[in-house]
């Protein structure tokens, strides 16, 4: 892609308002990211050009790969979820983007010694079968997966809620000069984007969208493995999960999981009779048809639709959905009656809320206030 294109890449995901779901129904419409600028200016101011010139820069300065949804690198994995973000920060080896055979390992950040052994002994074995291991860099488990990946030539991808010039926990500087030099870091965010509880979540969803499925190693039943796991489902990912002592918060979630279905872990054998492999899979971006004849017909002010078109304040749809929810949970069928709105509007809604950090999904179909 030349740099000009990539540019207005830049400039369109980080104008004010703009998410993942309504870049792509821009793109969508216009079939061209500098058309769909020309007509968003019309409505709103636009990032600053002279800022994503920067941003490119700096990229191009500390040896960062910006890839888009159109690029050949683009996780064909990752590409399938709704609202995956149209462009990626790869700081390392991309050729593992190119590897669909990807596993996620998940679990608490105050893991356990043997917890830790085991979740190193796993990622370590299925890296030597050619399992790409997915995490997300933080203290615990993750820390653990990446380890022994790396023990096994570095068949390990770290997923950033920061951005990618920023190492955190500050703990791991040392896996994160290990992962860029023989792995690969990913984050969607422009650099120096510094630590915030919302991005986690967000994050999330890429760990589980560029896998085929999620391990979840130790994790209690408020545990956010366990909304990554929510998400993995959603996305169609197999769910697997190492049992634990039912007099162990640490492992409450991952017996929880069990119970509803997740596939039982001992060893990595138990994910290797399940994994299904495939060839490797080169595919282009693929422009969808829009019914819609103006893409305008519904404004992109218009939170009901767009779910992730930021905004200063809640609107009262959201406020009012918020005011319906407990810290123990209840259920979405039950706040879709309540709310009278289309049920595709109030999932919409429900996304964007969690992705803000403002409410928590549970199992059993049921979110609460975070």
């Amino acid at each position: 892609m030349n740099k000009e294109k990539l540019i207005s890449y830049i400039q369109l995901i980080n104008t004010q308002g703009i998410g993942p779901i309504s870049f792509k129904k821009l793109y969508n419409r216009f079939h061209d990211v500098d058309k769909a600028l020309a007509e968003l200016s019309q409505k709103r101011e636009l990032f600053s050009r002279s800022l994503a010139e920067k941003e490119l820069m700096t990229a191009e300065l500390k040896n960062v790969k910006i890839i888009t949804i159109e690029d050949e690198y683009y996780p064909y994995n990752l590409k399938q979820i709704e609202d995956c973000p149209p462009l990626l920060y790869a700081l390392g080896n991309i050729e593992l983007l190119k590897n669909n055979n990807a596993l996620a390992i998940v679990g608490s950040r105050s893991s356990s010694f043997s917890a830790n052994k085991l979740a190193q002994k796993i990622s370590s074995d299925l890296s030597k079968e050619g399992i790409v291991i997915v995490s997300g860099m933080a203290r615990g488990i993750d820390s653990s997966a990446h380890i022994g990946a790396l023990q096994e030539g570095g068949n390990t991808i770290a997923v950033l809620g920061t951005g990618i010039d920023i190492v955190y926990p500050k703990e791991n500087n040392e896996l994160y000069e290990k992962l860029s030099k023989n792995a690969l870091i990913l984050s969607e965010y422009p650099f120096n984007t510094r630590p915030q509880a919302s991005n986690f979540p967000r994050r999330n969803r890429i760990v589980s969208g560029l896998s085929k499925g999620v391990l979840v190693v130790e994790a209690s039943v408020k545990s956010g493995s366990l909304i990554t796991a929510h998400q993995a489902l959603e996305q169609g990912r197999d769910i697997y999960a190492i049992p634990g002592s039912p007099f162990d918060n640490k492992t409450s979630g991952c017996n929880k999981l069990l119970k509803d279905g997740a596939i039982l872990v001992e060893s990595s054998e138990d994910i290797l009779n399940n994994f299904y492999f495939e060839d490797k899979v080169f595919e282009t971006f693929k422009l969808e048809k829009t019914e819609t004849k103006d893409l305008f017909e519904y404004s992109l002010d218009n939170n009901k639709i767009n779910s992730d078109i930021a905004t200063n304040n809640i609107d009262d749809d959201s406020q009012k959905l918020l005011s319906l929810l407990s810290t123990a949970g209840e259920d979405i069928d039950d706040i879709i009656r309540s709310l009278s709105l289309e049920p595709q509007v109030v999932l919409m809604m429900i996304m964007e809320l969690e992705l803000d950090g403002k409410i928590i999904r549970l199992p059993g179909n049921k979110i609460a206030k975070a």
